[in-house]
């Protein structure tokens, strides 16, 4: 089979490796709060992501001040932005779709793909459907304010058994990247 065979057959399989843990099947454990190996994980395999670049937080990151970011990229053209504390645990990622228009929307493979990662990430169930109805309620507040990067209600709240807060949101083009991402103080 031929390279742009190769690359139909992933595109037609992805969904189905993607949601399998949607459908009822055992999800990964959440990255968040574990050292994980992102590029080992059952989504990045399936979403082909490689490792792009290392930047070492410094006192000007926001959020946290050491550990790393660390950015994939995958072979659907999305970047994966994952934060990581200094002992490798995951605190936070983002799912990005950098250079896309305002107004633009995700197709049906992207929804599903976004609201994969975020299952992947939190080990909370996300559907496809919130993830699209979040963005559409982004655009929507995009409507009334030129400068709104999303909806003011998160997709998902909850904290950690010490009391941690953790958000999932999505964001629209236009004051940032389109995307989902979900973390600590994430609003």
């Amino acid at each position: 089979m031929n390279a742009a065979g190769l690359n139909l057959l992933r595109a037609a399989l992805l969904p189905l490796l993607l949601t399998a843990a949607q459908a009822g099947g055992a999800p990964e454990p959440a990255w968040i709060g574990r050292a994980v190996d992102v590029p080992a994980t059952p989504l990045c395999r399936a979403m082909r992501c490689t490792l792009h670049t290392v930047r070492e937080n410094t006192p000007d990151t926001l959020g946290g001040q050491d550990g790393q970011q660390r950015t994939y990229r995958t072979a659907s053209g999305w970047q994966l932005e994952v934060d990581v504390r200094p002992g490798g645990q995951v605190s936070g990622a983002r799912l990005l779709r950098p250079g896309a228009p305002r107004g633009t929307r995700l197709t049906d493979a992207q929804t599903r793909e976004a609201a994969a990662f975020l299952t992947a990430l939190t080990g909370r169930g996300f559907r496809p459907q919130a993830v699209q109805d979040c963005l559409t309620a982004g655009l929507a507040a995009q409507d009334r304010d030129f400068d709104a990067y999303g909806p003011n209600e998160p997709l998902s709240r909850w904290s950690t058994p010490a009391g941690w807060p953790f958000r999932a949101r999505c964001g629209v083009a236009g004051a940032g990247p389109l995307g989902v991402w979900a973390g600590w103080m994430q609003g």
